[in-house]
């Protein structure tokens, strides 16, 4: 290991020109205007992983990649049938030998669900040498980008997979390779069915379709929008939301998620309208000092219930899901004058709020409605972590990792 880290040191210093005319401090927007043969999905991953690692040195990682890719070139690089290449790619990175000096990749098996932030972005796969469903698939599609062997990202339901895929070119064989269990192959029904994933959704193009770039990154700038939202960067999410539903139209969580913001939006408004009544009824109480104190407005009830995915997404924007109710006073001993006054201030303050919640309400039902209606999985079997922890035990103990 100590062999490997001296190599490295001394790659990166005497070559770390090269990686700088790659990467000159684009953002993800810049990127995605780019033809689809001009975009580094290496470049990619590290601007989105910047956003929440800013000192993180670009650079430093482009040439990781580099010496990755280098290194199985000159080891395996004699290759060239596909069943080969993987296997190839497969014992690289999962199996310890003098290629990669002992050192190999794994699936951290302890964030099933990837709630780590190093398990969400590449430069914690690399730095760690423990990744997700999300990372491990990334570091194939990095590798196959500088090989040039034609690996492709797929997207299943809260999962990513890598598909080898020449472009123009038809052949008898479509290799899945997933690469949290060692690089093995899953047919498309096994995905299907470990998830449940709707007919629809795969008529759709939703889920188990070869991404192009443009689309992969799409599905990518969900995670970012995601921790924004966690950060309570809501305006930033939304925008990477409305970014990912522009470059794939297909993607129903991005329509899902960007209608869950939207009430959420609206959830806040109405608490805001809310609070506003009650300082209402207070004032109006001060000045007219009444018998008995004036009840408070009843809080809305709770009418709809969300998916647990996006009950999630709800929970990081610090909401309580409510709809709209009625706010109208009970009886008081309050005088009629009194009774008066407080109904056209609350009245005031309703007309003040209620067209931008019902809004913002109509919006939500629209986004939610569309990802409903191109298929989407919101809940997720326990079976298909357990399944996913099983492969894993069983490929440690057949020597992997």
């Amino acid at each position: 290991m100590k062999i490997l880290k001296i190599f490295l040191l001394i790659f990166f210093a005497t070559n770390i020109g090269f990686a700088q005319k790659q990467y000159t401090g684009q953002s993800i927007e810049d990127i995605l205007k780019l033809p689809e043969k001009d975009i580094s999905i290496s470049i990619v991953t590290l601007v989105l992983a910047k956003e929440f690692y800013p000192n993180m040195n670009v650079p430093f990682f482009l040439e990781a990649f580099d010496y990755l890719a280098d290194r199985f070139n000159y080891y395996f690089g004699k290759y060239t049938d596909p069943n080969d290449i993987i296997a190839a790619l497969n014992t690289y990175l999962y199996k310890p030998g003098y290629w990669n000096d002992n050192i190999t990749f794994c699936y951290d098996d302890d964030d099933l669900q990837v709630t780590k932030l190093d398990n969400k972005f590449i430069n914690g796969y690399i730095s760690s040498k423990k990744g997700s469903c999300i990372t491990m698939p990334m570091l194939y599609i990095i590798l196959g980008e500088k090989l040039n062997i034609p690996l492709k990202p797929v997207r299943s339901a809260k999962h990513f997979f890598v598909r080898y895929e020449p472009e123009g070119i038809k052949l008898n064989f479509q290799h899945n390779i997933e690469a949290t269990n060692g690089g093995g192959f899953i047919s498309d029904d096994e995905y299907q069915e470990s998830v449940l994933i709707p007919d629809k959704a795969i008529k759709n193009g939703v889920y188990l379709r070869t991404l192009t770039k443009k689309e992969y990154i799409a599905s990518l700038l969900l995670t970012n929008a995601n921790e924004y939202i966690h950060n309570k960067n809501i305006e930033k999410a939304k925008h990477y939301y409305k970014l990912a539903m522009k470059y794939d139209p297909t993607f129903s969580s991005a329509y899902m998620n960007y209608g869950m913001t939207l009430f959420g939006e609206a959830q806040q408004l109405e608490e805001k309208m809310w609070n506003e009544k009650q300082e209402a009824i207070k004032q109006i109480s001060s000045v007219y000092i009444p018998k008995q104190p004036l009840p408070d407005i009843p809080k809305p009830k709770t009418e709809i219930v969300f998916e647990s995915e996006s009950q999630k997404l709800m929970n990081n924007l610090g909401y309580k899901p409510k709809v709209q109710s009625d706010y109208a006073t009970t009886q008081t001993s309050a005088s009629l004058e009194q009774q008066l006054v407080i109904e056209a201030r609350l009245n005031a303050i309703e007309e003040k709020y209620k067209p931008a919640i019902l809004a913002k309400i109509a919006e939500y039902k629209k986004y939610t409605g569309k990802a409903k209606e191109l298929g989407i999985v919101l809940e997720f079997p326990l079976q298909f972590f357990q399944k996913q922890a099983e492969s894993i035990k069983q490929y440690r103990e057949n020597g992997g990792y």
